[in-house]
């Protein structure tokens, strides 16, 4: 059985940790929030720089070497 001394501590120790979880989750959703605006301005300017499109296919393999086949140039082949 408890002591009311420890109860108390207990339920001020629990307090204070869920104040430290609520100002952790809060700065990381807003340094999260930074780096997404980050990430989309430097797309942007990447887009509009580049002229070229972007790649969208799921798994871009290796370029092409002209000769119609993607792995031209590995071993073995």
């Amino acid at each position: 059985m408890n002591k009311p001394g420890k109860a108390k501590q207990s339920a001020a120790r629990n307090e204070r940790l869920s104040a430290a979880l609520r100002e952790n989750l809060k700065r990381r959703k807003e340094q999260a929030r930074g780096r997404a605006a980050a990430g989309e301005d430097l797309a942007a300017q990447e887009a509009g720089l580049s002229g070229e499109e972007p790649d969208f296919r799921r798994n871009p393999g290796p370029e092409s070497d002209g000769t119609g086949r993607s792995g031209a140039g590995r071993r073995g082949t």
